[in-house]
């Protein structure tokens, strides 16, 4: 199986975007997650953010944070983590997202050791600032576990050249300044389109050629998926709008259509 890394990179030199899933572990039974997975994979799915939750997901919006909470309730840990992840690996490339205070508990070498050994490529985690990285960096370097940054609309672009050569396997693009989430259609006009973040790719891309930019945070629909593409970004990674039709036992062949139409709009041309 290819690593995260070698997913992305492989459909960004074809000119083909990456979609990029994110579903909480733990927040439904193991049996389910894994047909969601599969169902995901069928529809066109490069890679998948395993979530390993976390009582206090300050990033996250009000489906991302109830999937924690279940998941908590549920009994998940470190172990059942360790034990879902070869499961995925075998299906499709995968990274882990979690927060800083997970890791730090346990080690950072010895946890990024335990995703590498179960197989895990990446690791995404979003209250982590680039000043503080190294140590996870080198440690991920050491086991192959990519450690992914995260930029947002708000980066200034001396930052954003330090992100840029920094992350790995991709830089992670917040779209919009908030949480993850699917965006109210009530809230205010313009929430719905977010900033313009083409100067902010366009940089990256100049910077540091060959490196993907992902962008995520309330992407839930294959407008979404071609508004950012026309702004250059190589993929978008869905987390909210799949994780919500996990949660109410939505039919497989809906989370299958959302999923192709998803993956359809990253294969029309861009730019």
């Amino acid at each position: 199986m290819a690593t995260l890394r070698e997913a992305i990179a492989a459909r960004a030199r074809t000119g083909k975007g990456s979609l990029l899933a994110y579903l909480m572990g733990g927040s439904v039974p193991p049996e389910t997650y894994l047909e969601t997975v599969d169902v995901l994979c069928s529809a066109g799915l490069t890679g998948l953010e395993v979530g390993f939750p976390f009582s206090d997901p300050m990033a996250e919006g009000p489906v991302i944070q109830k999937a924690a909470s279940d998941a908590l309730a549920a009994g998940m840990r470190w172990e059942g983590l360790l034990r879902l992840l070869p499961q995925v690996a075998s299906r499709v490339p995968c990274a882990v997202m979690t927060y800083l205070n997970v890791l730090q508990h346990r080690g950072i070498p010895v946890a990024l050791g335990d995703l590498a050994a179960a197989g895990a490529s990446a690791v995404i985690v979003p209250d982590l600032p680039v000043e503080e990285s190294a140590a996870f960096r080198s440690a991920g370097r050491k086991v192959g576990v990519d450690v992914v940054l995260l930029a947002s609309p708000a980066t200034s672009e001396e930052r954003l050249r330090t992100l840029a050569r920094r992350t790995g396997a991709f830089l992670y693009l917040v779209s919009r300044y908030g949480t993850t989430g699917v965006t109210n259609e009530k809230s205010l006009e313009g929430a719905r389109t977010g900033p313009e973040l083409s100067p902010l790719i366009s940089a990256v891309h100049r910077d540091r050629p060959g490196l993907p930019v992902l962008v995520g945070f309330g992407v839930s629909t294959p407008e979404d998926v071609r508004r950012y593409r026309a702004m250059g970004a190589d993929g978008v990674i869905v987390g909210s709008a799949l994780q919500q039709l996990v949660a109410r036992k939505a039919p497989s062949q809906e989370i299958a259509d959302l999923a192709r139409a998803l993956a359809g709009a990253l294969e029309e041309t861009h730019g």
